[in-house]
């Protein structure tokens, strides 16, 4: 049997997927500089003849010198823990960077791309060179190879000027094919290749050779991280030279194959097709309007173009021109917003806003009736600010819960202990069996097909119209749900420290919750600025900087600043002075633990 041999890169302390068959090898490019312990199936190129300390300049390369100094087998093939061929006789669409993309390595996709053994073989085996798909650098908005290397913004011209200079000294039968591929219309990417032994050897021997001589005579001082790696791009280019070169010369079984992307790449992790489309919920009203636009920004500006997003704004006042902004600025080819007019729906009910929450928080519900064929809904509230690709997690399984949300932290703490009346309302008036489960709303997964089953809209507004809830459609939806919530990492919806007061509370809570919001804080997914206090109008609030980074790249920037005068602030300031003197009197006359105190914190809460 033909000794096929596939190398697949990753790198150091990745711990990145590793798809399973016996013709890949799963190698560490820069084994040198793995600081944990490798894992079983992993390979080092660190052993034997190698050059693994100079991976942050050859990159993958390093990979192919350990391969052709220390490994034996009749076919060499070369490819990334993210991204492999398609050894599918099916020629499939293609992103617009020339690569097949799919989200996860699962079983249908590895089906789909004929990655089993039997078919590599058989692919492989009718050939003597086969390389990753060629691509129209027009795509690469560049006008050639070498206007691409041009157009990168921290490599050097010259250096592809010495590389070419060397190839043609060193061997000048490459001399006008390297010439011809330089100036050329096509590009072959990303060092991907599978080539038989003989051809192998040649093609390392030449490359290390040239790059040996390059490094010798280029001055890298002062170059960056990315230009510290010109000799892995250099690499890049040598491997299409080099293809090239076999074409012209001739008798050589050559084809090319489409390289295939993925998207997600954490180890053991295999997830279920994804959506075509993923909807995305908010509500709002006119005057929440350039809140909205920047929260629906930063989730513009983390969509990956390869899925399609449809955004839906459940409102009743919003103008027709704040509209077309959203269509202008932010509809793209792979995002649509419909603004949907919910008025109808909600006449006659009566839906009571508390202190800062208006009564547009209800229209989460209604999600149930507009978007009951969709699978799943990811609702949103808009005083966020997105960090991540809201696909991941749209992409979370939810098994047979009814909605995915992250615990609430600052809930648990006031029923820990912060607040002394919070017991007994999750008690008696919510019945909750759970409350360190209590679900924060803002962020939600909703498997809309299971609601519809033990709830509707109607009833879930009866509720709201007839209870005394507190936080609202929160409360609703803890009480309906309680059960079938599925537990969401709090870096999907990280609740700031408002006023630099929540930690205080949330101090209370379980070490569990408290030990992961603080860890949400690190690297938060989505920064929730929940609370009476927001970044727009007290631009020291907690994570407010995220705020203003994305607000800074709106129409509504300058609008937003005006609401920051002054006077405005004097206006505000004055406010929270009062509530200030107000808290220390109650402090004084109100006693920990005393019954008025208790009796006024009932009052205080019922109203709230």
């Amino acid at each position: 049997m033909t000794d096929i041999k596939i190398f697949v890169t990753h790198t150091p302390d990745s711990h990145k997927m590793r798809i399973s068959n016996p013709l890949f090898y799963h190698v560490t490019a820069g084994s040198d500089f793995q600081k944990g312990k490798l894992a079983q199936d992993m390979m080092a190129d660190n052993t034997g003849d190698n050059i693994s300390f100079k991976n942050k300049s050859y990159c993958e390369l390093t990979t192919q010198y350990w391969a052709w100094k220390n490994v034996e087998a009749e076919y060499y093939g070369f490819c990334h823990y993210r991204r492999y061929f398609s050894f599918s006789s099916e020629n499939m669409p293609e992103a617009d960077f020339g690569c097949l993309f799919f989200s996860y390595a699962n079983e249908k996709t590895i089906r789909k791309l004929c990655m089993d053994e039997s078919s590599i073989r058989q692919k492989v085996c009718q050939y003597d060179c086969l390389i990753a798909k060629k691509i129209p650098v027009r795509k690469l908005l560049a006008d050639s190879v070498y206007d691409h290397y041009r157009r990168a913004p921290e490599l050097k011209i010259k250096d592809l000027e010495l590389f070419q200079e060397i190839v043609s000294d060193q061997y000048p039968q490459l001399r006008e094919t390297a010439e011809r591929y330089i100036q050329g219309k096509y590009f072959y990417p990303c060092n991907m290749f599978i080539m038989k032994k003989e051809i192998f050897q040649e093609y390392a021997q030449m490359l290390f050779a040239v790059l040996e001589e390059f490094e010798r005579r280029a001055d890298v001082e002062g170059y960056s991280r990315e230009a510290i790696r010109t000799p892995g791009h250099l690499g890049e280019r040598f491997a299409g030279i080099y293809y090239e070169y076999l074409m012209q010369k001739g008798g050589y079984r050559l084809t090319e194959l489409q390289m295939a992307m993925f998207e997600h790449t954490k180890a053991g992790t295999y997830q279920l097709p994804v959506a075509k489309e993923i909807p995305v919920v908010f509500a709002a009203n006119e005057e929440y309007v350039p809140v909205l636009f920047i929260c629906m920004k930063s989730v513009a500006d983390h969509a990956n173009e390869n899925r399609n997003y449809h955004f839906y704004v459940f409102h009743t006042d919003i103008e027709e021109k704040q509209m077309r902004v959203f269509e202008e600025e932010l509809a793209k080819g792979h995002i649509q917003i419909d603004f949907i007019d919910v008025g109808e729906k909600v006449a006659g009910y009566r839906l009571q806003a508390k202190e800062h929450i208006s009564k547009e928080t209800y229209y989460r519900f209604l999600i149930l009736d507009f978007l009951k064929d969709c699978p799943k809904v990811v609702y949103l509230d808009s005083d966020l600010i997105v960090c991540r690709d809201i696909a991941q997690l749209y992409d979370i399984p939810m098994e047979d819960c009814l909605l995915a949300a992250a615990v609430d932290p600052d809930f648990s703490g006031q029923y820990n202990g912060a607040n002394p009346d919070a017991k007994s309302y999750c008690d008696q008036t919510l019945g909750l069996k759970h409350p360190f489960a209590y679900a924060q709303a803002g962020v939600l997964v909703l498997a809309v097909a299971a609601l519809n089953q033990v709830t509707s809209v109607p009833a879930l507004f009866r509720m709201a119209e007839e209870g005394n809830y507190r936080y609202s459609d929160q409360d609703i939806l803890n009480i309906v749900c309680e059960g079938r919530i599925k537990k969401l990492d709090m870096v999907w919806n990280m609740l700031i420290n408002s006023r630099n007061r929540r930690y205080q509370i949330i101090r209370f809570a379980p070490a569990n919750i408290l030990e992961e919001y603080e860890q949400a804080r690190k690297h938060p997914a989505i920064i929730h600025y929940a609370g009476d206090s927001k970044p727009w109008n007290n631009p020291k609030e907690d994570f407010a900087w995220e705020f203003w980074k994305t607000a800074r790249q709106t129409p509504y920037y300058e609008q937003l600043l005006c609401g920051l005068s002054p006077v405005q602030e004097e206006k505000r300031m004055a406010i929270w002075t009062v509530f200030e003197w107000m808290r220390r009197i109650a402090k004084k006359c109100l006693p920990q633990g005393s019954r008025i105190r208790q009796t006024a914190s009932r009052i205080y809460w019922s109203m709230k």
